[in-house]
C-alpha cells in the first residue's frame, strides 16, 4: 500500500501521475502475479475511503491502482477546488476528456508491472461508476464494476455505451433520488447488447451505500436529506461479494465462481440473497427494517424464482424474454 507517481498520459506534464497502489498481502497462499483493478474514485477524490476500496481489493487478491483525476503537476488538490471537480463531471457526461486518458494511463502502468498478469478490470463509484461504465465499452478492460455511477439520458445512448462492452457488474440503490430506474435501464441495455452482467438495485439502500466518504462528510445531513446519499453496511457487503465473484470470474477466469453471485465477505456480513450473472434484483431486508432471509433457506448459487426477502425484477441469461 503505497502511493506513488505512474508515467501521465501525453499532454499532462512531465512531472506524472499520483496514484495508491494496494498489493495482496505476504499472507495470500497465491504467490502472484495477480490480475488488476482500476479503481476510478467518486467526486470526493483520493480519499481514504477510496484507498480503503483499493485495500479490500487486494486483500481478495487484486492488484488495485487508485490514480489521482484532480492532480496537477504531479501534486494532489483534493475535491475542494469545486472547478476542477466540475470539470470532471463533465467529461464524465461528454464521455471523453483528460480524465479519461488519466484512468487509460493508469490502466497501462498496472498491466506493466511485474505483479500483474496484465488482466484488468476496472471499478467505479458514483463519478467514478459513470467513468467505469463508459470505460466498459473501450479496449484493455476485462470487466467493470459500476455502483451508483452515472448514466446516458436516453436509451439508445445507453446503448451506444454497452455496445461491445466487457462483462458489467452494477449496484444501485433503490432510494437513490439521483439514478431511479438505473438498475433496470441499465440492465435492459446489457440484455439487448448481450453482454455478460450482474444487475442489482438493494431497495432499502440509497445513493453512495458502498463507500463512506458521504458519512464522514460535514455536509452528510444534507446529502442524506436532499440527495438520498448514506452508507448502508448489508447491502455494501452483499454488493462486495457479487463484486469479488464476478471479478474473480472474468478477471482470474474461476471458472468455479460462475453464477454464484457472492463473494467472500467477513463474518460480521449479513448474508442477503444473491441473484446470478444475467440478473437484476430489487432486494427487499437490505437497508431496511425487513430481516434478511435466513441461511440455508436456498442454495448460494441460486438462480430463479424468487426467494424470501427478495423480488425478482429482471430475468436470468438465457431465460425467455416476456411478451
Amino acid at each position: 500500500m503505497t502511493t506513488t507517481t505512474v508515467p501521465g498520459p501525453d499532454g499532462d506534464s512531465g512531472t506524472g501521475m499520483p496514484a495508491y497502489v494496494s498489493t495482496p498481502p505476504e499472507t495470500r497462499r497465491d504467490p502472484g502475479p495477480w490480475p488488476g483493478v482500476v479503481v476510478v474514485h467518486d467526486a470526493f477524490g483520493m480519499s481514504d475511503d477510496m484507498r480503503d476500496q483499493a485495500d479490500w481489493l487486494a486483500a481478495a487478491g487484486y492488484v488495485a491502482m487508485l490514480p489521482d483525476l484532480y492532480a496537477k503537476d504531479g501534486r494532489t488538490r483534493g475535491w475542494g477546488r469545486v472547478p476542477c471537480v466540475a470539470r470532471t463531471l463533465q467529461q464524465v457526461s461528454r464521455g471523453e476528456g483528460p480524465a479519461f486518458a488519466r484512468i487509460e494511463a493508469g490502466r497501462a502502468a498496472l498491466a506493466a508491472r511485474e505483479d500483474c498478469t496484465g488482466t484488468v478490470g476496472v471499478i467505479g463509484f458514483c463519478m467514478g461508476g459513470g467513468f467505469a461504465l463508459l470505460l466498459a465499452g473501450r479496449p484493455g478492460w476485462s470487466a467493470a464494476s459500476v455502483n451508483y455511477g452515472m448514466l446516458p439520458d436516453d436509451d439508445a445512448a445507453l446503448d451506444r455505451v454497452v455496445e461491445g462492452a466487457c462483462p458489467v457488474v452494477a449496484s444501485f440503490g433503490g432510494r437513490d433520488r439521483m439514478l431511479a430506474g438505473g438498475a433496470a435501464r441499465l440492465e435492459a441495455a446489457l440484455d439487448r447488447a448481450g453482454v455478460p452482467h450482474d444487475v442489482r438495485e438493494y431497495s432499502g439502500a440509497q445513493h453512495g451505500f458502498i463507500t463512506r466518504t458521504a458519512d464522514t462528510s460535514p455536509l452528510v445531513p444534507l446529502m442524506s436529506r436532499v440527495m438520498g446519499v448514506s452508507h448502508d453496511h448489508e447491502a455494501s457487503a452483499d454488493a462486495r461479494r457479487r463484486i469479488l465473484a464476478f471479478f474473480d470470474v472474468h478477471l482470474r477466469g474461476d471458472a468455479d465462481r460462475a453464477g454464484l453471485g457472492t463473494g467472500t465477505s467477513s463474518s460480521e456480513d449479513a448474508a442477503v440473497a444473491p441473484g446470478g450473472p444475467g440478473t437484476v434484483d430489487a432486494v427487499a431486508g437490505v437497508g431496511s427494517d425487513d430481516a434478511p432471509p435466513a441461511a440455508g433457506e436456498a442454495p448460494v448459487g441460486w438462480i430463479g424464482a424468487a426467494r424470501p426477502g427478495t423480488t425478482r425484477v429482471g430475468r436470468a441469461a438465457g431465460d425467455a424474454p416476456s411478451a
